[in-house]
């Protein structure tokens, strides 16, 4: 009976040492066997576009806050403009893709929306439908920064911010190409374009959706007046300005691409 009892625990023993070495020797529980594995969430993470908050002070002493979505290399540049009260988010989405197909993109907050409310001196700031200094601040900034080409730089703008942007193109000479947002013929009445696209050398692309009919004729009179040389798309029930970029009719592919292919 003893002589059975010392059998058993032996062959228990040795059951026990074969489970402990089993691994090449290696003891259970230091997690040496997934550390050459990411977790999954750390994949996700690292696959996210990087962004920088940053500020720049235009001439006038406004502080203008911005995102800057850097490309990893030198590269051409696009800089955002927003739409009467709204603000740079309006195009995060497009701003993400547009840096993930290898351009730096920068988002601005203009003069009286957002976080750009104060000057240098701390007084405060409205909003104001001629945003020149804004967009002469912000191409400047993108001149300076490491990632841009400078010979390469666009601007997107919609509603008053598209206004902003053809008008400080047209007397600029370093923006290759424009691309507009529900455009108006003259805004406000203090922000006709017709001088400023007429004088526009680069490429131009304009957008509207049918029943915004006054950004609609301003499209076809971009057309006219560039002499048919502008891209130009009128959609359907797209709505107004950034809305126009999550309608579904495809906006921001088509802006992607002529991007691509004028810059």
């Amino acid at each position: 009976m003893l002589g059975r009892m010392t059998v058993l625990i032996a062959a228990v023993c040795a059951v026990a040492a074969m489970q402990c070495t089993s691994d090449g020797g290696k003891k259970h529980g230091t997690g040496i066997r997934n550390t050459a594995v990411p977790p999954a969430e750390a994949r996700v993470v690292s696959a996210v576009p990087q962004t920088q908050s940053v500020s720049m002070k235009t001439e006038d002493g406004v502080i203008l806050a911005g995102t800057l979505y850097a490309a990893k290399s030198t590269a051409p540049a696009v800089l955002c403009l927003h739409q009467w009260r709204s603000d740079r988010s309006a195009y995060a989405a497009l701003a993400s893709a547009l840096q993930g197909e290898g351009f730096t993109v920068l988002t601005i907050d203009m003069r009286g929306h957002g976080g750009s409310v104060s000057r240098a001196d701390g007084g405060k700031v409205a909003p104001d439908r001629n945003a020149l200094p804004d967009v002469a601040a912000a191409v400047a900034f993108l001149r300076k920064h490491p990632s841009v080409d400078r010979s390469r730089i666009a601007i997107i703008g919609a509603s008053y911010g598209a206004s902003n942007a053809i008008r400080f193109a047209a007397g600029d000479g370093g923006v290759k190409a424009v691309v507009l947002y529900s455009p108006g013929i003259n805004y406000f009445n203090v922000l006709p374009i017709e001088d400023a696209v007429r004088g526009f050398k680069g490429a131009v692309f304009a957008a509207a959706s049918n029943e915004d009919v006054r950004s609609a004729d301003a499209v076809k009179k971009i057309d006219e007046w560039t002499g048919g040389r502008a891209t130009t798309k009128l959609f359907d029930n797209a709505g107004h300005g950034t809305d126009m970029l999550g309608a579904g009719v495809g906006l921001t592919q088509t802006t992607i691409a002529f991007l691509k292919e004028n810059l």
